[in-house]
C-alpha cells in the first residue's frame, strides 16, 4: 500500500495530521513525501523525494513531481488537508483501471466563479462546477507514473493562468475524458474527500477533506 503527498514549506501541521491519521488505520503503508530540498521530513513518512520547482506554479510543480517520482505500481495521491478514518487499499480500489479519480458529489449545480486569484476564467462563465471540474485533484489513484507523465505534458501546454490556479483539475479532466471508460474508476467525494459539513450524512466515509476555510476545523479531535 503506497500513499504519496506533496508538501513544501516549514509548517508541518497539516501533513503531520494527515500522515498520523493514515498510519493509524494503515500501519503497514508506505508513505512518500514529495517535497523540495529544504522542507523538513514529516513524521511517519517512509521516504522523501526532493524536487525542484517554482512556488508560483505550485500545482504544476506537484503534477510534474508526481510524474518524476516514477512509481511503477498503484499508489494513492492525497492532499495534506485530509484526515483518514479507515483502512484503504489503493490497488483494490483501482482494480484493472489506469486511474481512479475523485468524482464531485457536493455543490455540483453551483456556478463556477470565473474570477479567482486575480485570474480571468471567463470562458467558464455560466457553467456549473460539475460542468467545469467534475473531478477533484485531492485524492487520485494511478496504476503507475504514466498517468502523471501525460498530465504533466498537458500542463506544460496550458496558458499561464492555469499554472497559477485550477490547472491540476484542468489536466485531470482532459486526461480522464480522453481515456476509454474501462480505464477509469471513480471514487465518490462523499466517501473519499467528504467535506466536514456533510460528514453526519455520510458517517461511513473513509476520508474527510478540510479544504479552504475548513482548515480551521482541522484539530487534534479530527484524528479520532
Amino acid at each position: 500500500m503506497t500513499f504519496v503527498f506533496f508538501h513544501v514549506g516549514p509548517d508541518l501541521d497539516m501533513p503531520t495530521r494527515m500522515v498520523a491519521s493514515l498510519l493509524a488505520h494503515n500501519p503497514k503503508a508506505e508513505v512518500v513525501q514529495v517535497t523540495d530540498h529544504d522542507t523538513p521530513t514529516v513524521p511517519g513518512v517512509t521516504w522523501t523525494a526532493p524536487t525542484d520547482g517554482d512556488r508560483q506554479f505550485l500545482m504544476q510543480w506537484r503534477t510534474q513531481a508526481f510524474a518524476d517520482l516514477g512509481l511503477s505500481d498503484p499508489a494513492m495521491y492525497l492532499d495534506t488537508d485530509m484526515i483518514v478514518h479507515k483502512p484503504i487499499h489503493p490497488a483494490d480500489l483501482l482494480g484493472d483501471a489506469h486511474i481512479a479519480v475523485c468524482r464531485r458529489s457536493f455543490n455540483r449545480e453551483a456556478y463556477f466563479n470565473p474570477n479567482q486569484r486575480g485570474q480571468d476564467y471567463s470562458e467558464y462563465t455560466g457553467k456549473t462546477l460539475d460542468q467545469v471540474y467534475p473531478y477533484l485533484g485531492c485524492c487520485t489513484i494511478t496504476a503507475s507514473c504514466a498517468a502523471w507523465d501525460e498530465m504533466a505534458t498537458r500542463y506544460a501546454n496550458l496558458p499561464d493562468k492555469f499554472k497559477v490556479w485550477y490547472g491540476d483539475q484542468e489536466v485531470l479532466r482532459e486526461y480522464v475524458d480522453s481515456l476509454p471508460s474501462h480505464w477509469v474508476e471513480y471514487l465518490s467525494e462523499s466517501d473519499y474527500a467528504c467535506l466536514p459539513e456533510f460528514a453526519a450524512k455520510y458517517p461511513r466515509h473513509a476520508i474527510t477533506h478540510y479544504k479552504g476555510v475548513r482548515k480551521k476545523l482541522l484539530n487534534g479531535h479530527a484524528l479520532a
